[in-house]
Parts: C-alpha cells; sequence; structure tokens
C-alpha cells in the first residue's frame, strides 16, 4: 500500500487535514494527477456521514461536496452514500434532509448506492417512530440501489468489473428490532433474522464471486476504528477482497474517535486487506469536510485519493493492495 501524497506516510495532524500545501508540493501533485489521469477509466464518490440536524446546514455542506466533485469533471459512474446522512428525532428536519440529500445525489447523474448507519436510526431508537426517510424514498427509485426490504443484510452491485458488497444498518418492518453500531436493540432482539449460517453464507456468496471483490459498509471492521461487532461474524474475509470502505469514525474527531482520530487506513483483523474511513462530510465534529473518490485504472490497479470540499483540495492518496493469491 503506497502512498502518493509525499507525507512519508505520516497521518495528517490536527488542524493539517485542510491546510494549504506548498507551491513545491502543489506543482508536483499537479503533475502526478494528470499523468495518473491517462491511467483511470472510472471513479466512484464514496461518502459518509453529513449527520447534520439543520436542513439548510446539511445542503450547504452536501450541495458544496457535489459542486466539488462535479468540478473535477471525472469519468464518474457511481455514488455510494455509507450512512448516517440522517440524525436525530425531529422528523420535519429529517424528512427535509432526506428529501434534499436525493435531489443533491441525484445531481451526479450516475448510479447511487446508499445503505443505513446508526443514526438513520435514532428516529426509532430514540423517538420511537419506526420510519426510515432516505431508506423509505429510494428503495424503489429509478437510479439508486439499497436493500430490497428494510430487514436485508446486505446487498451487491457490479462495479467496473467489480462485484462490490454493501452492508449497514438494518430494521424489522414490524419495529421488533434493529441493528445499531454493531448490536441488535428493540423490544424484541431475539427475533433478530441473520445468525451465523446468514453471515456464513454472505460469506460463501463474497467467495464465490467470479469478479475481485470490494467491501462497502458503515461501520470498520475489527482492527478499524470503532467498529461494528455484527458484521466481524465475517471475518476472516475471502482473500477475493481487495479492500473495504467505511465511515462512522470521523476523521479528526478527537471526543469519539479519540484513539487513532487522523488514521485514514488501518487492518482488517486476521487478513492483509486493508480498511479505508471515508468520514466524513460533517463540518461540525471534525475539520473540513471529506470523502473520497475511487479510482479504477487501465491495467486493474485502485487507488483511492481523498478530498477535502471545504477547501477544494485532494489532501491524500493510496493505491490499494492487489488481489491476494
Amino acid at each position: 500500500m503506497a502512498r502518493e501524497d509525499g507525507n512519508k506516510g505520516e497521518p495528517p495532524r490536527e488542524g493539517e487535514v485542510c491546510r494549504t500545501a506548498t507551491a513545491k508540493r502543489n506543482e508536483h501533485t499537479s503533475v502526478l494527477l494528470k499523468e495518473l489521469e491517462e491511467l483511470v477509466s472510472a471513479y466512484v464518490w464514496i461518502s459518509s456521514d453529513l449527520q447534520l440536524n439543520r436542513p439548510e446546514t446539511a445542503h450547504s455542506v452536501l450541495s458544496n461536496a457535489v459542486e466539488d466533485v462535479l468540478s473535477l469533471k471525472l469519468p464518474l459512474v457511481g455514488a455510494w452514500c455509507l450512512g448516517d446522512a440522517l440524525v436525530g428525532t425531529d422528523f420535519a428536519a429529517l424528512d427535509e434532509v432526506a428529501a434534499t440529500s436525493v435531489e443533491l445525489y441525484e445531481r451526479l447523474g450516475v448510479p447511487v448506492c446508499y445503505i443505513m448507519g446508526n443514526h438513520e436510526m435514532d428516529l426509532y431508537r430514540h423517538g420511537g417512530v419506526n420510519r426510515y426517510l432516505i431508506y423509505e424514498r429510494v428503495c424503489s427509485r429509478p437510479g439508486w440501489r439499497t436493500m430490497e426490504t428494510l430487514s436485508d443484510l446486505y446487498f451487491s452491485v457490479e462495479v467496473a468489473d467489480h462485484r462490490v458488497f454493501f452492508l449497514g444498518d438494518h430494521a424489522d418492518n414490524d419495529g421488533r428490532w434493529l441493528t445499531v453500531a454493531g448490536a441488535v436493540y428493540g423490544p424484541e432482539p431475539q427475533a433478530y433474522p441473520h445468525g451465523p449460517n446468514a453471515y456464513n453464507g454472505l460469506r460463501d456468496a463474497i467467495r464465490a464471486s467470479d469478479q475481485p471483490v470490494l467491501v462497502a459498509s458503515h461501520y470498520a471492521f475489527q482492527g478499524g476504528q470503532r467498529a461494528g461487532a455484527l458484521q466481524d461474524a465475517l471475518l476472516p474475509l475471502p482473500p477475493n477482497v481487495r479492500a473495504h470502505f467505511h465511515g462512522h469514525a470521523h476523521i479528526g474527531d478527537l471526543v469519539w474517535n479519540k484513539e487513532n482520530p487522523w488514521n485514514r487506513v488501518n487492518p482488517i483483523a486476521e487478513s492483509s486487506i486493508a480498511q479505508y474511513n471515508v468520514s466524513a462530510l460533517e463540518t461540525e465534529r471534525s475539520p473540513g469536510s471529506h470523502s473520497a473518490l475511487l479510482a479504477f485504472e487501465d491495467d486493474g490497479r485502485l487507488r483511492i485519493r481523498f478530498r477535502c470540499h471545504a477547501t477544494r483540495e485532494w489532501i491524500e492518496e493510496y493505491t490499494i493492495n492487489e488481489i491476494l493469491s
């Protein structure tokens, strides 16, 4: 896993995430990126954790991020929203943010994959209302992919000759149970239908893919920041998995992610597969507004490029390991 941003492998420190680079580094980076663009056949925008409860602020932050991505004029083929696009229990505000989020993601003009995170569950867990407002808007909407039913464990899509498996928080239509941050809650948690056999079946489906596999979820696996225990039942991941992408652990958040607040890349337990933290779009718990663009190169290589939308700068880049034999 090679760094391409000239930082000698050191993670950015507090206050440095969106700092303007020196003129020399900017010139070097500009030349490097032009060279890389010639190799890239497709990009996917990966975002997570908008997590702003005031509709006007959420609209401003997400609109700026979308405009920034569009300004790059990249060969974009998809967008992945990895959860926590909503937060809180104010139904009217949540509904407005949900409508805004759908409208803004659709400005990209590409298929959008959506999974839920722990804060999409706030309305039921803390407000007693078993509703999931973005999921309800997009589950049957053209151009969007998400779980077919609210209780599904996962869904998968094909993107740029890869099979991508998405895992998010999920819930019972009748309100008996819901998952939050790697645990099952609700009045009847024992009704949770996805036991060891379900996770073993998902691991078998991953292993059986005739395409290289990517995994995307709201949470890290064990070995990463603020991991979600339920999905750890998939470990060890099959060797055809190239990488995992997640949110939840906001980069630069010194309260909830204080153990490793600046690490964008971490190992996955029981494997040599890396996982990449793409969070967070929000601007209140962490400095800047961040996401990632995944580049699929013509020769089969993958690169992940992290961007600060607040300053409209590239801040880090990694080459993703080849498939393990």
